[in-house]
């Protein structure tokens, strides 16, 4: 039974390692690493779309609008000078022309701040390509082996093509061939050392790093376009707010290009460290306690995969709106909690509206069974007297009417 248990930790464990270089794939087409196939021509992404024909004559036509909108704020100004008189005419004039042309060099600089970050961020990717940097996939099944046989290696295999029976071998059986009994040890690992709970553990977090670093990183080409389209109008405030638009503009469009190298700084960090950690060992622990500092050591470097976007954004000094550490998931965690609380308290109010007016109406119909007496008719008048007493009382007309009868 412990083998079959085996099998199935394992064959989990490489799904998951699955997962995550496929997660990796989309990581790196994200940031502009890779490239990503377009009717047969390899193009990176960001560049791909922000200068594709369709977003160029998008832009175009706000351009137009900016330059309607940068008269109206002109003539918004001179006013504004007019009332205040704290500029001169021929500066808000001359702020005009400026944002008019300044757009036009904005774009040249946009498109060449894309280019320059795509290419830094391959070469980036290129510096942590050092000698003992591995696969993520393999690194964290590297990490998680307790002894390699026959002399394996991690560096000798991919992890994620290879099948159970290859990694553990066969084994012995009884019962006519069905009962495994024991392991052969014609594998590449030892399966009584290898860590399952931990793989497991440590692969679930992996990919949700991954996850959550991925879709930041889809959010942000959007908003990199976002930014793109919005320049005309950012600029189109020039001459009556000084350029204080501008800067907001130009603060987020550099933090929405920034936020990638903190993506693959962290991813590169921990695949640089994951490998030393393989081979450390606390002295005087035994193997569960060993396990243990191999499972903390892989999910604190996990999450630093998402929050690396943060941390870069704040050592630059730019404000990022963005949840990069998982507060995303985190709020939709909470949001789901509240919502399931609210759906529980809704069905148990409810409930008990229900069964109060059950109870209300076995009253009725218990008070309605004893009416045969005469009692309830007796109540039934003196309700109705009292309600006519209640009801006259303010005017006195009952009174009068009880004595002139």
């Amino acid at each position: 039974m412990l083998i079959f248990l085996q099998e199935i930790g394992l064959q989990l464990f490489l799904w998951l390692l699955q997962l995550v270089d496929g997660l990796m794939d989309l990581f790196s087409a994200m940031t502009g690493i890779a490239t990503v196939n377009y009717h047969g021509q390899q193009v990176n992404l960001i560049e791909f779309i922000v200068g594709d024909s369709a977003i160029g004559t998008v832009f175009w036509c706000i351009f137009i609008t900016a330059v309607g909108l940068t008269c109206i704020f002109a003539i918004a100004g001179l006013i504004k000078n007019m009332i205040s008189g704290n500029r001169g005419v021929a500066t808000v004039v001359g702020k005009f022309f400026l944002a008019l042309l300044g757009t036009m060099a904005m774009l040249a600089v946009v498109i060449l701040g894309i280019l320059i970050a795509n290419g830094s961020l391959q070469l980036l990717a290129r510096i942590f390509q050092v000698e003992n940097t591995t696969k993520l996939s393999n690194a964290i099944f590297n990490a998680c082996v307790g002894d390699w046989l026959n002399g394996y290696s991690a560096g000798d295999v991919d992890v994620t093509s290879l099948t159970v029976r290859e990694i553990l071998g066969g084994y012995d059986t009884a019962l006519f061939g069905i009962w495994p009994t024991s392991w052969k040890g014609n594998g590449m690992v030892d399966p009584n050392t290898f860590l399952y709970l931990p793989s497991l553990v440590a692969g679930i977090a992996l990919c949700v790093a991954l996850v959550i670093a991925v879709l930041n990183l889809a959010k942000r080409v959007y908003e990199i376009v976002f930014a793109y389209f919005t320049m005309p109008i950012a600029m189109s405030t020039l001459p009556l707010d000084d350029g204080a638009r501008f800067k907001n503009w130009r603060e987020l469009f550099v933090s929405k290009l920034i936020l990638a190298y903190g993506a693959v700084f962290a991813v590169n960090i921990f695949a640089l460290i994951l490998p030393l950690i393989n081979v450390v060992h606390l002295d005087g622990v035994n193997s569960f306690g060993n396990a243990m500092f191999t499972i903390f050591m892989i999910v604190g470097g996990a999450m630093l995969i998402p929050a690396g976007q943060t941390l870069f954004a704040r050592l630059f000094g730019q404000a990022d709106d963005m949840r990069a550490g998982g507060g995303w998931l985190r709020s939709a965690f909470y949001g789901g909690r509240i919502a399931s609380a609210m759906t529980v308290g809704l069905a148990a109010k409810g409930i008990k509206a229900i069964a109060s007016r059950k109870k209300g109406d076995s009253g009725n119909g218990n008070s309605s069974g004893d009416s045969g007496d005469g009692s309830s008719g007796g109540d039934e008048s003196d309700k109705y007297s009292d309600g006519g007493e209640s009801a006259s009382a303010p005017d006195g007309g009952s009174e009068e009417g009880g004595e002139s009868s």
